[in-house]
C-alpha cells in the first residue's frame, strides 16, 4: 500500500481538476464532494485514508498531517485546505478543500 500522504494529495489533486471518478468514490464515501471542493472531519478522513494507503493510529497521523507540507503542494494546483466551521476541538472541527481566493 502507498504512504497515506501521498494518496490524500492524488485525492484532494483529482478533486481540483474535477474527477468525476474520484469525486464519485468521495460522495459514496459519504463526504460532501463537488468538483474543486470536498468537506471533512478528521476522524472520518482518517478512517477512509486506511482504507486507502497505509496510515499511522490516529494520533499519529494528526501530527503527521499538521507537519506536512500539503497545503504548500495544494497552492501549486490552486487549491488549499481551510478550517470551514470551527468546533473547539480538531477532531469535531470541519475541514475543506477548496480552490484559493
Amino acid at each position: 500500500m502507498s504512504d497515506w500522504r501521498e494518496a490524500l494529495y492524488l485525492t484532494c489533486a483529482g478533486v481540483l481538476k474535477g474527477d468525476r471518478s474520484m469525486i464519485g468514490q468521495l460522495r459514496d464515501a459519504g463526504f460532501e464532494c463537488c468538483e474543486a471542493a470536498w468537506s471533512f472531519r478528521l476522524p472520518t478522513l482518517h478512517q477512509w485514508l486506511a482504507g486507502q494507503a497505509d496510515t499511522a493510529a490516529y494520533a499519529t497521523f494528526l501530527k503527521q498531517l499538521y507537519a506536512g507540507d500539503l497545503n504548500a503542494r495544494l497552492a501549486a494546483l490552486g487549491g488549499q485546505i481551510v478550517i470551514a466551521k470551527q468546533r473547539g476541538k480538531v477532531s469535531e472541527s470541519l475541514y475543506r478543500l477548496q480552490r484559493r481566493p
